[in-house]
């Protein structure tokens, strides 16, 4: 996950945060109205433990107490193991990705596959389309490079070459007027800054990569963007490699003339380097992949990319379907904790189960509806965009905890825990507790963004007992309590 320059704002105000005789009054009314609320969950919102409390469990003694939120609950049932501040609205950073991923499987299912249709805009005759190919987005979260050059060999084996007309690109499947869509941190090279669209493809995102040569810096992009300038202001320095050493992207050109500027400087050292980079304006970077995709199968197109929501009518010619489940997709999102496919889910889901086309307000609500429906009453959630990328998402660690209890319980049990990054094997967790006997027991979900760290899974204890475990931290030293955590994860196991 990426670490966010953005300070973290004030947590906002919920009902969580009433005084504390309010509060309770709050949860005994809703106790009366549910008819008894489990045991378990009345543990979740217990009072906060002290800093020695802390100390013994993450064995780390800098936490201040009022910035963590923590809880350790048996899947089985039964009082938590361990609980601090487990009613407190935290942000969950990335960690809010379970709740969209439980509720998508939920009520999709997961099988669901994206589709994508093509139609035709004219007549086509001896390979030749006397007009324009539109294309319909379908939402797909994973549509790369690989599938598009298939999607290409499909259309050529069904006998068009050449496309006399413009594409037409009709994403007319979410509504996203409005919605503030720019980079959280102000970096919109980042691919974790991308926002979501119904016609998205390789998440709008290449490699790019730098070699030192004897004549200066040799640039490459994967996949290859026709008709797109490369500004080449890599300067070439002699010498070792330093660590952290980056090269600097952005776009350049105009809108009909684009450009990719890449600067910095490397060190013949450093040998090959890569990176991958969001360029380009959306409709910029569909032309120019869909054309070199195109050119590369020996089409002919002369013609440009436009928008036109709605000219997708009638019967599709050809549909594209994902060869990813969303199975598939949601191990990538737990395991990579890709945003940009995160974001689409949750619109994916406001498009299948609300009214189209889709909008981030209303899918939210599919997911409210839909934990309601599941008994799950997290009256502090602020979902936001449905990945965690967010400065204003919300959710407590009991509530988070209750979700994942309420997963293990359930018919995608194995699914959302394998999904989940393994720790010292694989995802966020490869290179945390390598070696250590929790090491393959411990399946979790990390966040972060500055002044916030989130871990949200499952342990295995020693004695066999299967825990769900959460803690964040909002702090303006979030970024030290991994080793908090992981002495967290080490306690469970070792006490559960």
């Amino acid at each position: 996950m990426p670490v966010l320059s953005t300070p973290l704002m004030p947590l906002r105000s919920t009902p969580w945060r009433a005084p504390r005789l309010l509060a309770g009054a709050l949860l005994l009314a809703l106790v009366s109205l549910l008819g008894g609320l489990p045991e378990q969950v009345r543990a979740a919102n217990g009072a906060g433990q002290g800093r020695g409390a802390l100390t013994s469990v993450t064995g780390v003694a800098t936490l201040a107490p009022g910035e963590v939120g923590m809880i350790a609950l048996p899947v089985a049932g039964g009082r938590a193991l361990f609980e601090h501040n487990a009613g407190r609205v935290f942000n969950p950073a990335s960690t809010m990705k379970l709740v969209t991923s439980y509720a998508a499987l939920s009520l999709l299912g997961p099988q669901y596959r994206w589709r994508t249709g093509l139609y035709l805009g004219g007549k086509l005759e001896a390979g030749r389309l006397h007009g324009d190919l539109v294309l319909r987005g379908g939402g797909d979260p994973k549509l790369v490079i690989e599938d598009l050059s298939e999607l290409v060999g499909r259309m050529m084996a069904s006998g068009l070459h050449r496309i006399d007309g413009d594409l037409v690109l009709d994403d007319s499947l979410y509504d996203l007027a409005g919605e503030n869509l720019g980079p959280l941190d102000g970096d919109a090279s980042q691919p974790y800054n991308v926002a979501p669209n119904a016609a998205l493809f390789n998440f709008k995102a290449v490699q790019i990569t730098v070699r030192p040569g004897p004549s200066g810096a040799v640039i490459a992009l994967d996949p290859a963007l026709a008709g797109v300038a490369l500004i080449n202001e890599v300067r070439v320095q002699p010498g070792a490699c330093p660590a952290g050493e980056v090269f600097l992207v952005s776009d350049a050109g105009d809108e009909r003339h684009p450009a990719i500027r890449v600067g910095g400087t490397i060190h013949a050292g450093c040998g090959e380097q890569s990176q991958f980079s969001a360029v380009l304006t959306h409709r910029q970077f569909v032309q120019a992949l869909f054309k070199a995709a195109w050119e590369a199968a020996g089409g002919s197109w002369e013609g440009e990319l436009r928008f036109a929501r709605g000219a997708a009518r009638g019967v599709p010619w050809l549909v594209w379907e994902s060869p990813r489940s969303l199975a598939q997709v949601v191990e990538d999102i737990h395991k990579q904790s890709n945003n940009v496919m995160a974001r689409q889910l949750l619109l994916q889901l406001g498009a299948e189960i609300g009214p189209r086309p889709a909008t981030v307000a209303r899918s939210r609500e599919v997911v409210r509806g839909w934990l309601e429906l599941q008994a799950l009453h997290f009256p502090e959630l602020v979902l936001d965009n449905g990945a965690g990328l967010s400065r204003d998402a919300r959710i407590s660690a009991g509530s988070l905890a209750q979700l994942l209890v309420h997963a293990a319980n359930g018919p995608y049990a194995d699914l959302m825990r394998v999904t989940l990054p393994l720790a010292g094997v694989d995802g966020t967790m490869k290179h945390r507790l390598v070696g250590e006997e929790l090491s393959g027991r411990a399946w979790i979900k990390t966040g972060s963004l500055e002044g916030v760290r989130a871990i949200a899974g499952y342990v295995d204890a020693a004695s066999g007992q299967r825990y769900v475990v959460v803690m964040m931290v909002n702090s303006a030293n979030a970024a030290q309590s991994r080793s908090a955590q992981d002495g967290f994860l080490r306690w469970v196991f070792a006490n559960g």
